[in-house]
């Protein structure tokens, strides 16, 4: 517990000096200056027992639960129905045109990084082709053209690309209940029925909870404000959806987190989401959140990173070509040639609950070790690269965005 202690204070210490700036001047999260604090102290063998100790692997797979139910807290499910058919069409074919890139050079170029599987290899490249709409937002915001076509454009394919979130951790789950003791995907019906019967049945419990609203909502708008009675509700349903799901299949916990999420976004008067949404954030993010961050970071061997700077070089080139290639064929004639390269560039934006899936993947032993350390080294090379030159444009074609 000391030693759990004493990684805390230093994780928190990282936080508020390194983590700060970064996101000050780089805009870049302060998970970032966690994980890469992480992967300092697991390549020197600082707090290796602390790691692999059960308290700190709670906590972790707390955090990371916690961290998928805030994202499903924001996830606006009337903004995306309501999206134009193109913003929808054009990041299925820009997700599953990476995915579909990558998942062939995983395949062909380290087959036995995915465990000899193209299904595997295809999930993990559409899994990181996934877009990290926050830090967007944030630039965008900067500029002040959040509200503009441009900027809607951007950030409704960062929310459209929830689904696809969502859809990969599934599909993930899937193939670790097809063949869980040696990891490679065979033929099987039951575990992927179990798979469906789960997710279905948080489907429509997400549902007969928001059906329900409509009788206890004006009750609970009623309740005091420093009453206990909301944040002990909106605990018991997160808790709720945790069991229940992991009764039958263990992972299914990431996808109950996120339908948790959405329940307490419908159930709850929108006066008490917005008045705990705080203590919410405090708890996912800045509690527990660290803790999920320095387990992705301990897991990425630093010698793979040096071993495969080709795989990582690699994955950044294929990612920016075929996301600015296709935005300029798709949107083009939508917000015109500048625009529509600027914009592919932004969407070259990562990091969100794809890095959930990789790590899923790799927890499972679908997918090798340099694999996964590349795939998270590329997360962290690709955001300055990917910020740096989307504000440098950003600001050029600035007087041109409507």
């Amino acid at each position: 517990m000391n030693d759990i202690l004493l990684l805390a204070i230093l994780t928190y210490l990282v936080m508020i000096v390194f983590g700060r700036l970064v996101n000050k001047y780089l805009h870049i999260p302060w998970m970032f200056t966690v994980m890469v604090f992480s992967i300092i102290l697991s390549s020197f063998g600082f707090f290796k027992a602390t790691f692999e100790g059960e308290i700190f692997q709670f906590l972790s797979r707390a955090g990371m639960l916690f961290f998928l139910f805030t994202i499903g807290v924001d996830l606006d499910l009337e903004k995306i129905r309501a999206m134009g058919k193109q913003i929808v069409l054009g990041d299925i074919i820009i997700t599953l045109g990476e995915g579909f890139a990558l998942g062939l050079f995983f395949f062909f170029a380290f087959p036995e990084f995915v465990s000899h599987s193209f299904l595997v290899a295809l999930v993990a490249g559409i899994a990181f082709g996934t877009v990290g709409e926050v830090a967007l937002l944030a630039v965008l915001k900067e500029f002040g053209l959040e509200k503009s076509r441009f900027g809607q454009l951007a950030l409704g394919i960062g929310i459209f690309d929830d689904i696809f979130e969502m859809l990969a951790l599934a599909a993930i789950i899937t193939l670790t209940r097809l063949n869980p003791g040696e990891g490679v995907p065979t033929a099987s019906i039951s575990p992927i029925m179990q798979v469906l019967l789960v997710i279905g049945a948080l489907v429509a419990a997400t549902w007969l909870m928001a059906l329900a609203s409509r009788f206890v909502r004006g009750w609970l708008e009623k309740v005091e404000e420093h009453s206990f009675l909301i944040p002990a509700l909106i605990f018991l349903i997160i808790l709720s959806f945790f069991y229940f799901s992991s009764l039958v299949v263990d992972n299914l916990g990431v996808i109950a987190a996120i339908f948790s999420g959405i329940a307490v976004q419908k159930f709850m008067p929108e006066v008490q989401v917005q008045r705990y949404k705080k203590q919410i954030y405090f708890m996912g993010s800045l509690f527990l959140g660290p803790f999920f961050f320095l387990s992705l970071g301990s897991r990425i061997s630093f010698d793979s990173i040096l071993t495969y700077p080709f795989l990582i070089l690699a994955m950044i080139l294929i990612t920016l070509l075929i996301r600015i290639t296709i935005s300029f064929l798709f949107f083009r004639k939508l917000v015109g040639n500048r625009q529509s390269l600027v914009l592919g560039v932004g969407l070259c934006n990562k990091f969100s609950t794809s890095v959930i899936s990789e790590n899923l993947l790799f927890t499972s032993g679908l997918m090798a070790a340099p694999l996964y350390s590349a795939i998270m080294a590329t997360f962290i090379l690709l955001k300055p690269i990917v910020l740096g030159i989307f504000s440098r444009y950003l600001a050029l074609i600035r007087d041109q965005v409507d």
